[in-house]
């Protein structure tokens, strides 16, 4: 069924009156019980009469409805239960898939995945069948006048060197015929030396983003009927969009220095060090020659898509860096792009500025922190992924809008990070950092963004205030193995180290509601999450299961297991299929496409009868497997592109089949890249533990609190957000949207 028609509430109907006419006195007295039931019904939902004078939307990555429930019931999370007491807690079931980007497109927009165009992490171009990012993809702007810098920097240079010097030289009085004479000649000078310099320093063209999520957000809406709305990290707002009245920083979507979601870096000079997970995640592990003295070493971060290589290949902008090892062995110091400090083991440094030059004239300015992991026996060094420096942004590189918010950030606030995916996932899964490192970064990340938070409850120049977290999310992919006994990396010693760190996520998460009710209290306040989680302890690979179902045909096995660095550096995939006799692929965190006559570039399913009997079988096939090391289903229910989106903006980009797994299970790894693992399930044994981006949406319900009565008796859905938001404004959608307000009308 659509997600419009998924989401829909019940009604209750009210049958015809037979009860005979009444007295005078009962008359009176219903009429006094009806009056005095309306006045309960207003006290209990005061803001539903009038638009509030604030509104704050806190958005909380992740947070599961089922263990909310579960410690606000404990008494663990006291103030999402007075939230609740006050207004109204609800379920929420996130967007098909249940996945970040998709189900906060859903939350800005109102509109379902089909219609928004973000459908999941990746989506593949089918001409060539290679993945890449659905929520935004790269393009390219011309720098200032392209092929012809060097000529329009000359004119501009010959011109205002002219200008200048005619000015100055009728100072000493010389006669208008001399001075332009003068000023000619060293002005062309001038203009031939600028258009040299510049047709050797500055690019044809620059790289841009391009954000692929379609529909008007609450807030565009918001700000042109005159409310002042500030909105902070909300996944897929990068590059920014300008709005009235508003101010937003971008959220998921920035990339880091690397041009990555981050990119972090272990230095180590441990021989033969092999990352675990099989080098699914993204981390430069550098091997350093020695562990004794000074070791010269370097940073490689920047990809040069300023100065591409002839053959259209990618160079890296690299930075040397040198460590010594004091000889008592308890300190090292780094030598950096200007920086000169010294760790202990066990400390993080501050931020650490770093300045990548493409060449002499432009140059790209980062910040990271390092952390000192041991000295003894080996050097272990870590360092975060770089954001781009929020005081010194590129030219034409905005985080913000508008481009000024940023410098108001920074000059109260301080540095900060930039990036969308702030919390580096990545060292844990790969070994090159352990969980307190993780836990570290996870606490400074959220000090700061509670900092910023506190900063705009503390003033009166927004109305609508929109500020997310996206800690409870990445807490829980990592720590669900010590979470939940059955996954296949619990131990009981990890469990009582660190199995209450998800506990703890969700207590930070109550705190930071509670503290804001007690500072904004005459704000209307939702909290809200984008989907729930459950425990990743199986793969389903998807592709293999076509293989072995005649489906999908190789012409051998692939020669390397597929990872992020594939996708970042443009490796091939699907190398070993035979697309003549392939029916279908998946690729992406669960989408299967049919490998159809006239839409990929080598199809061969004719459209029609001969589609609809593809799907169907797979379909029938995904459900009806079982998974013989459990007994269990581990494919809860395969959504059919009609079933899951009403109004399909683009059917040749949007997947014909959307699986979604039981509690327990989720895409294999290999799959999410089109790769093709050993066995149709096996275990997932990654650090990267719990998940729900494939999960059956109401598995994985996220949670929606207001401290005002909504109606919601079964639940609500991601898509009703927005129109909720709308209508306590009394705002009309530009369009029809997929959900609807859940305000009690009165």
């Amino acid at each position: 069924m659509p997600e419009r028609r998924f989401a829909r509430i019940p009604r209750s109907h009210s049958s015809a009156n037979t009860n005979p006419e009444p007295g005078p006195d009962m008359t009176k007295i219903r009429s006094l019980s009806h009056a005095l039931l309306a006045l309960l019904v207003l006290a209990s939902a005061p803001l539903a009469a009038e638009p509030p004078k604030k509104l704050i939307i806190l958005g909380f990555d992740g947070a599961d409805a089922k263990l909310t429930q579960r410690w606000m019931d404990e008494g663990k999370l006291p103030n999402l239960a007075r939230l609740r007491a006050q207004g109204t807690f609800s379920p929420l079931r996130p967007t098909i898939p249940s996945q970040t980007p998709v189900s906060w497109s859903t939350f800005s927009t109102g509109l379902n995945p089909g219609r928004h165009g973000v459908f999941d992490f990746l989506k593949r171009d089918p001409k060539t069948y290679r993945p890449d990012f659905a929520a935004a993809e790269k393009g390219r702007a011309t720098f200032l006048f392209g092929k012809n810098n060097g000529w329009g920097i000359g004119l501009i240079a010959a011109a205002a060197v002219a200008l200048l010097l005619v000015l100055l030289l009728k100072l000493f009085r010389l006669r208008w015929p001399v001075a332009a004479a003068v000023a000619g000649v060293l002005g062309i000078a001038a203009g031939v030396g600028a258009g040299m310099a510049a047709a050797r320093l500055l690019p044809v063209s620059r790289p841009i983003a391009i954000n692929n999520q379609h529909g008007d957000t609450f807030w565009k809406l918001l700000g042109q009927a005159g409310k002042r709305v500030r909105v902070m990290r909300i996944p897929v707002t990068f590059p920014p969009k300008a709005f009235e009245h508003g101010e937003l920083l971008s959220g998921l979507g920035v990339p880091d220095l690397s041009a990555r979601i981050g990119k972090p870096f272990y230095f180590t000079s441990e021989l033969f060090f092999t990352p675990k997970g099989g080098g699914d995640f993204s981390v430069e592990v550098v091997e350093l020659v020695d562990n004794k003295g000074t070791v010269e070493t370097e940073i490689k971060e920047v990809p040069n898509e300023l100065f591409p290589k002839p053959d259209g290949s990618t160079d890296y902008v690299k930075i040397p860096m040198a460590l010594t090892v004091s000889p008592d062995r308890q300190s090292l110091r780094i030598l950096v792009s200007g920086n000169d400090l010294t760790l202990k083991p066990g400390q993080w440094s501050d931020w650490v500025r770093f300045t990548f030059p493409f060449n002499s004239l432009l140059k790209v300015k980062g910040i990271g922190k390092f952390k000192l992991l041991s000295l003894d026996p080996e050097i272990k060094l870590y360092l975060s992924p770089l954001d781009f420096d929020p005081e010194h942004l590129p030219p034409g590189f905005d985080v913000t809008t508008p481009a000024s918010f940023v410098h108001d950030l920074t000059r109260e606030h301080g540095l900060f990070k930039t990036r969308g995916w702030m919390i580096d996932t990545w060292s844990p899964n790969t070994g090159t950092a352990d969980e307190q490192t993780f836990l570290d970064d996870v606490k400074m990340t959220v000090d700061k963004d509670k900092e910023i938070l506190n900063g705009a409850l503390a003033k009166d120049d927004w109305d609508v205030l929109v500020h997310y977290f996206e800690f409870t999310d990445r807490v829980q992919h990592i720590m669900f193995r010590f979470f939940d006994p059955k996954h296949p990396l619990y131990t009981a010693d990890g469990a009582a180290k660190w199995g209450g760190s998800i506990l703890q996520a969700y207590e930070d998460m109550d705190r930071i509601v509670g503290e804001t009710m007690q500072k904004r209290p005459d704000a209307a306040i939702m909290v809200l999450s984008d989907h729930g989680f459950a425990s990743f302890r199986r793969g389903m690979n998807y592709n293999t299961w076509l293989v072995k179902n005649g489906f999908m045909t190789l012409n051998g096995q692939d020669a390397k297991r597929m990872n992020l660095e594939d996708l970042f550096d443009k490796g091939n995939f699907f190398v070993n299929v035979d697309w003549s006799k392939t029916k279908a692929y998946a690729l992406g965190l669960g989408q299967v496409y049919v490998n159809q006559v006239g839409r990929e570039a080598k199809g061969i399913v004719k459209p029609g009868e001969d589609y609809k009997t593809v799907t169907a079988q797979i379909k029938a096939g995904l459900e009806a497997f079982v998974d013989p090391a459990t007994g269990e289903h581990p494919v809860a229910h395969v959504f059919t592109r009609d079933e899951a989106y009403d109004g399909v903006y683009d059917p040749v980009l949007i997947p014909d089949l959307i699986p979604s797994n039981n509690e327990g299970y989720r895409v294999g790894w290999q799959d999410s890249l089109g790769g093709v693992g050993k066995e149709i399930v096996e275990n997932n044994t990654e650090v990267w533990s719990g998940d729900h981006c494939s999960v059956y949406p109401p598995l994985v319900q996220g949670i929606l609190f207001s401290n005002f009565k909504l109606n919601a008796p079964n639940g609500a859905y991601m898509g009703d957000v927005m129109p909720t938001i709308l209508d306590l404004y009394g705002v009309k959608p530009t369009t029809n949207l997929d959900g609807k307000s859940l305000l009690v009308k009165h």
